[in-house]
C-alpha cells in the first residue's frame, strides 16, 4: 500500500482528481437540466389545464348571456327548449315552440355545441350548450337555465335564474308623482296640464307632488318615471328617476345625492287578461301544473289562515271557473263551473264563507259584475240575469233572479260586511270616488269587483281586483315561510289600506299596520283610506315589506302628523321570484337574478353525466 501511494505521488499533476470532478459536475448539471425540463413540461401541462378550466366557465357565462339576449329580443322565448334534456325532463317543462333551430339546445346530435366567437369574430375552441326549466315561468315568472361551457376536454356548468325586470323588482315604483285625479280629487283635475298626455312631470304649477317626508325610511330600490320630491326622507338603496329629484318647496330636509337616470317602465292599461288564467278551456292554462285559478264576482272577502287555507266570502258569485265560445285567449266567456277547489257556492254566500286551500302559485281574480250583452247573444255566466245592481244609502237590494244569487235578495252594505254597521259607535268610511277624504254613508257598491284581504300567508298566490283592493288588517307571512312564497296584491283602480275613522276623530283600528306583499295598481294608486283624518298624533308606522308599484302616487299621511309614517323595506325574495301571474311592464328586459356553478352536466362529447 505504501509503495502504491508513493507511485501515485510521483506524478506531478492532478489529472485523476480533475477527471472525477468533471464527471461529478457534469452529472449535477444534467440532473439540473432534467429537473428544469420536467418542471417546464409540467408547468406547460398545468397552464394548458388552467386555460381550459377558465375558458370553460367563461363559455358557460357566454351561454347565459346568449339566452338572455334571445329572451330580450323575444319575450316568448321561454317557450323554446328541448324537452328530452335531463334538466328539462326532470322539471316536467313543456316547450310549445320546440327548439326554434337553436343548436344550443342540442336538438340535432349529442355533440351539438355553439362556438363562442373570438375577438375577431372567428370560432374559438370554447363552446356552450344549455337546457331550460320553464315549469315556474307562468307561476313565479322565473326561468331556470342550465348552461355547460366546454374548452378542449374540460366542461363546467352553471345554473342561473332569469326573470323580467318588472315592478316587483323595486321597493317603490311610480309612473306619476302626483295623486290620481279620479281617486284623490287632485286640485288640477280638469286641467289639461294635469293629464298624462300633456304633463311630462309633476311640478307645483301643475299638479301637487306628494313628498317623501323627513320621517320616511325606504330600504330598497326606488324608481320613478317622474320627478321625485324629497323633503328629508332616508333612502337606503338606489334611487332611479327619469326627471331627477327635487326638494323645492320643502320646509325641512333635502336630498343631496344624485339619483341614477333611468328609462321608463310602463304599467299595462288593464289587468283584464289575468281573468284568462281562470279559464278551463285554454291550453296555456290547463297544461300548466297549477291549472286554472279562481274567479269571484262582486265584493269578495278573503282571509288567509296561515295553515295553507283561506276563507272566502263572495255572495254574488255564480261560477268560479269559466269557458269561452272558442278556446282562444280573449274570446267571450259563455259558460262556466262552480268548482270545489274555489269553494261551494252555498258556502261562498254564507256569513262564514268557504274555507279552501290557497291556490298555490296561482291567481284569484275578483271581477265587476259582467256587463249585459245584446239580446239574442249568450250572457256571461256571472251576469246576474239582468238584475240591476246599484248602491243604495242603507242597503243593496237584489231582485231574486231565476238563476243566480237568490239568497242575496237583501244584502246589507256590500254583502261582505262593509261598511261596518250595527257598531256601538257609528263608524264612517271614505268613499274613494268622492276624493279628498270625504265621508259618506255607503262608500262600497255591490256590483264592483272589490277584494277585502287580510291574514297570514303561507303559499305563493296573487289576488287581483278589477276595481279596488282593500287591505282590511295586517297581511304577514308565516314564520316557516319559504323564499318562493310571495304574495301579489293588485287593485286595478287602487289598493287601499282600510282605515275607518269615527265621527269623533278616533280610529277604529290599532295604530301600526304591516303589509308583506308585492302591491300593484296599474291604472290607479296605493293610498290610505282617511289619510287626512284621525288623531293629530298620527296613526304610527305603515310597514311594507315587499314592493309598491302604482300609476299615481298615493298619500298615506300628512306633514301635520295625521295618517301614517312610511317604513318600507324591499323583500329580497322578490329579487328572485315574481308573484304568480303578476303583470309585467308593456316593454321589459330580462335579467339574471342569480347564477352559481353546479355539478357538471355534460362531458366534452356531449354525453349527459348521470
Amino acid at each position: 500500500m505504501i509503495r502504491l501511494l508513493r507511485a501515485i505521488g510521483r506524478h506531478d499533476d492532478d489529472r485523476g482528481i480533475a477527471l472525477v470532478a468533471v464527471v461529478g459536475i457534469g452529472t449535477v448539471v444534467m440532473l439540473l437540466v432534467a429537473t428544469m425540463v420536467a418542471v417546464a413540461t409540467s408547468g406547460a401541462r398545468v397552464t394548458a389545464t388552467d386555460r381550459s378550466w377558465n375558458r370553460a366557465i367563461a363559455a358557460a357565462y357566454a351561454g347565459v348571456a346568449d339566452y338572455q339576449s334571445r329572451l330580450n329580443a323575444d319575450n316568448t322565448y321561454g317557450a323554446y327548449g328541448q324537452a328530452s334534456a335531463p334538466f328539462s325532463a326532470a322539471s316536467g317543462s313543456v316547450f310549445t315552440k320546440g327548439t326554434g333551430g337553436n343548436a344550443a339546445f342540442g336538438y340535432r346530435v349529442q355533440d351539438d355545441w355553439v362556438s363562442v366567437p373570438s375577438g375577431d369574430g372567428a370560432a374559438s375552441d370554447a363552446s356552450f350548450r344549455y337546457a331550460v326549466d320553464n315549469s315556474k315561468l307562468s307561476s313565479l315568472g322565473v326561468i331556470r337555465l342550465q348552461v355547460t361551457g366546454r374548452s378542449g376536454s374540460t366542461t363546467r356548468t352553471v345554473v342561473a335564474n332569469v326573470r323580467p325586470d318588472g315592478f316587483s323588482n323595486y321597493l317603490y315604483f311610480t309612473n306619476y308623482e302626483s295623486g290620481d285625479p279620479s281617486v284623490t280629487n287632485e286640485k288640477g283635475i280638469g286641467n289639461a296640464a294635469c293629464t298624462p298626455a300633456y304633463r311630462p312631470l309633476a311640478t307645483s304649477s301643475t299638479c301637487d307632488q306628494i313628498q317623501f317626508g323627513s320621517g320616511d325610511v325606504l330600504k330598497g330600490p326606488v324608481r320613478s318615471n317622474d320627478q321625485i320630491k324629497v323633503c328629508g326622507a332616508t333612502f337606503k338603496s338606489t334611487v332611479q328617476s327619469v326627471f331627477g329629484v327635487t326638494s323645492s318647496g320643502c320646509s325641512t330636509g333635502s336630498y343631496a345625492s344624485n339619483p341614477t337616470t333611468s328609462s321608463t317602465l310602463t304599467p299595462p292599461a288593464t289587468i283584464g287578461d289575468l281573468r284568462d288564467w281562470t279559464r278551463s278551456d285554454l291550453p296555456s292554462t290547463t297544461e300548466t301544473v297549477e291549472g286554472p285559478g279562481c274567479l269571484y264576482t262582486g265584493p269578495t272577502k278573503i282571509t288567509f289562515n296561515g295553515d295553507g287555507t283561506m276563507t272566502v266570502r263572495s255572495p254574488l258569485t255564480i261560477v268560479t271557473q269559466v269557458r269561452g265560445a272558442s278556446p282562444v285567449q280573449g274570446s267571450p266567456i259563455t259558460s262556466g263551473d262552480a268548482v270545489a277547489k274555489c269553494g261551494a257556492v252555498s258556502a261562498l254566500r254564507s256569513t262564514a264563507g268557504a274555507t279552501i286551500a290557497v291556490p298555490k302559485n296561482n291567481i284569484v281574480y275578483v271581477q265587476n259584475e259582467p256587463a249585459a250583452r245584446p239580446a239574442g247573444t249568450t250572457q256571461d255566466p256571472n251576469y246576474w240575469n239582468g238584475s240591476s245592481m246599484s248602491a243604495a244609502p242603507t242597503a243593496c237590494s237584489v231582485p231574486a233572479p231565476s238563476v243566480g244569487p237568490s239568497s242575496a235578495t237583501s244584502l246589507q252594505g256590500n254583502g261582505v260586511g262593509f261598511p261596518l254597521v250595527g257598531a256601538t259607535t257609528n263608524v264612517s268610511e271614505t268613499d274613494p270616488t268622492a276624493g279628498a277624504g270625504a265621508l259618506v254613508t255607503t262608500p262600497y257598491g255591490c256590483d264592483r269587483g272589490d277584494a277585502f284581504v287580510q291574514g297570514t300567508v303561507d303559499k305563493a298566490v296573487t289576488i287581483a281586483a278589477e276595481n279596488y283592493l282593500y287591505v282590511t288588517g295586517d297581511i304577514t307571512y308565516s314564520a316557516n315561510r319559504s323564499a318562493s312564497t310571495v304574495l301579489g296584491l293588485i287593485g286595478q283602480r287602487a289598493v287601499w289600506v282600510w282605515n275607518p275613522i269615527r265621527p269623533d276623530g278616533k280610529a277604529l283600528l290599532s295604530s301600526d299596520r304591516e303589509i308583506d306583499a308585492a302591491i300593484l295598481s296599474n291604472t290607479g294608486t296605493f293610498a290610505v283610506q282617511n289619510w287626512t283624518r284621525g288623531p293629530t298624533t298620527g296613526r304610527g308606522l305603515l310597514t311594507i315589506s315587499g314592493s309598491i308599484a302604482q300609476n299615481f302616487r298615493g298619500a298615506v299621511g300628512l306633514a301635520s302628523g295625521q295618517g301614517y309614517t312610511k317604513a318600507y323595506q324591499f323583500d329580497p325574495s322578490l329579487s328572485v321570484y315574481t308573484p304568480p301571474k303578476f303583470p309585467q311592464p308593456t316593454v321589459t328586459t330580462y335579467r339574471v337574478a342569480t347564477q352559481v356553478e353546479s355539478r357538471t352536466a355534460y362531458t366534452a362529447s356531449g354525453a349527459a353525466i348521470p
